[in-house]
């Protein structure tokens, strides 16, 4: 009987370092690489617009019905879903660079967290928080596994998916280089080819990129089924002795008092709602102040978060010395954020409100509720710093996109130049907000103030000739019907609300103004038009 056992296991080896996968798991290499593709082409090298909301709502979908049955869904991990989906919205709310930009980077940690939390539980603590995004750094060891499990054999059943995904995997690298080439040297192909895609070369090599990031996308669903992550989380640490912590806090802390005292009259002076006394301006004050301010939060947020991570913990928590020390250093800091907000209240009362001011008002507010998370912390074990940043920071995003900071700064400007609350208007500011500035430059392209009227012309003549539309360059005597067969970005994955509103704006000028295009003809060479400096 031994000898029999010996024999079968001889006979019958068992494939090391990869995932025994089932039907389920072949399912979801399937829709993960399919979703991949579309998100390369239409989403991330797509515009990031409609086509970028979709690819990510595609993937959160899979990977939702993937861990449908070992899954575990909690507050957290909903409210983290949610606001990715919310920050990915932004991307046809607003057409701010800023926004977009944060709102991709906190919709893919947000992702992350979701997804990490939806596999591995919703583990407390900052580290267990941080051991989610480790976690997913890990998995690209395992993308060799992932590959190998779907291209390996059981028994006599050849896996025929894994070998055809790999066959295609290396068809497309000489796909891109053959087509191109078949295209150049017939225009019959060429013409079936451009009515399948508008530009074959950039498909296919969006389809290339598709599938590496399939790769990536694969091995993590792999990786949280099958427990093969990395978690820094349950890593064991004693702590460091407090007389460092306290000598260390106590030394900044003293010079943060005498910085407080000294500077009381500086800090507090937007408080009353005016300036220091002595040569300064607005600009100076609130600039200087939010310079001030950013640097000074930023290190005293890592000197208190690993203050209060290394730590070593008593019977009761954090020793007194550490806990007054911490709290002094978040007061002082959140005292700093209060000023440099009021500054700015201040500034954009006396000149208007930017895209600029905006945002940094809106980064001082997250900073603000960081601070009194941490200053929480000290007192309460139980509070999340990075889980409390991540979702004030996804709100603070999806709310300055889909509010839309472009069109809540143009309104308010419009507004308070029509109210005579401003003297003047910059109307270079508002064709740089782009999309959500073009309806306010048709609104003063028939101003009463001759000067502003001939601005907003001078930028809309370059608007139709250029920016919005193609082949108009040449064109005179142009109506609404040849614009929108020029218009640019009709791709469904292009669209956007802010996209949207400019081209009717458009549309509905030149409807109510048909000579606009000699006009346009007039302005279109101007090129010694000096540009005003926008404020901060």
């Amino acid at each position: 009987m031994d000898t029999q056992n010996n024999i079968e296991q001889v006979n019958t080896p068992q494939p090391t370092n990869i995932f025994t996968l089932a039907k389920s798991d072949t399912a979801f290499a399937i829709f993960a690489l399919a979703a991949s593709i579309f998100t390369a082409i239409f989403g991330i090298l797509g515009g990031f617009a409609l086509g970028y909301l979709i690819s990510l709502t595609l993937m959160l979908i899979i990977f939702t019905i993937y861990f449908a049955k070992s899954g575990k869904l909690s507050f957290f991990s909903v409210i983290s879903g949610l606001l990715a989906l919310g920050n990915g919205a932004v991307f046809i709310t607003t057409s701010n660079a800023s926004v977009r930009f944060f709102a991709f980077v906190i919709s893919f940690l947000l992702t992350l967290t979701y997804l990490g939390s939806l596999a591995l539980g919703n583990k407390k603590g900052n580290r267990q928080t941080v051991g989610i995004f480790y976690s997913a750094i890990s998995t690209m060891g395992n993308i060799g596994a992932s590959l190998k499990s779907l291209f390996a054999s059981r028994g006599n059943n050849k896996k025929t998916f894994g070998k055809a995904l790999l066959g295609l995997a290396c068809a497309l690298p000489v796909l891109i280089i053959v087509i191109p080439l078949l295209i150049a040297s017939d225009d019959a192909f060429k013409g079936l080819m451009n009515s399948i895609f508008s530009n074959t070369f950039s498909t296919f090599v969006k389809a290339n990129v598709g599938v590496i990031l399939a790769m990536f996308v694969i091995a993590y669903g792999f990786s949280l089924k099958f427990g093969k992550v990395s978690n820094i989380g349950k890593a064991k640490f004693k702590g460091m002795e407090n007389v460092y912590i306290i000598s260390f806090l106590s030394s900044i802390s003293v010079f943060y008092l005498l910085y407080l005292f000294s500077q009381l009259a500086y800090f507090f002076s937007a408080f009353k709602g005016f300036l220091p006394e002595g040569k300064i301006t607005y600009a100076e004050y609130a600039r200087k102040g939010f310079v001030e301010m950013c640097a000074i939060a930023a290190i005293n947020f890592v000197i208190v978060f690993i203050a209060l991570l290394l730590a070593k913990k008593q019977k009761h928590g954090l020793s007194l010395g550490v806990k007054a020390l911490a709290t002094f250093i978040s007061l002082f800091t959140l005292i700093i954020i209060a000023t440099a907000i009021s500054k700015m209240v201040l500034y954009i009362g006396e000149y208007g409100m930017t895209v600029k001011r905006l945002t940094t008002s809106a980064f001082m507010l997250f900073l603000a509720i960081v601070f009194i998370s941490l200053a929480i912390k000290v007192y309460l074990k139980k509070i999340n710093v990075i889980k409390t940043a991540l979702v004030s920071a996804g709100v603070i995003v999806m709310l300055l996109g889909v509010l839309n900071v472009n069109t809540i700064c143009a309104e308010y400007n419009y507004q308070a130049y029509k109210n005579k609350k401003l003297d003047k208007i910059d109307i270079t500011s508002l064709y740089n907000l782009g999309d959500e500035g073009v309806p306010y430059l048709v609104k003063f392209a028939c101003a009463k103030d001759a000067e502003l009227a001939e601005q907003a012309q001078e930028y809309l003549s370059t608007i139709y000739r250029e920016e919005y539309f193609d082949n108009m360059e040449n064109e005179t005597n142009f109506t609404v019907e040849d614009l929108k067969k020029n218009q640019k970005d009709t791709a469904f994955s292009r669209f956007s609300i802010p996209k949207q509103k400019a081209y009717n704006a458009l549309y509905a000028f030149l409807e109510k103004n048909p000579t606009f295009d000699e006009v346009c003809q007039r302005y279109y060479d101007w090129n010694d038009y000096k540009f005003p400096d926008r404020f901060f």
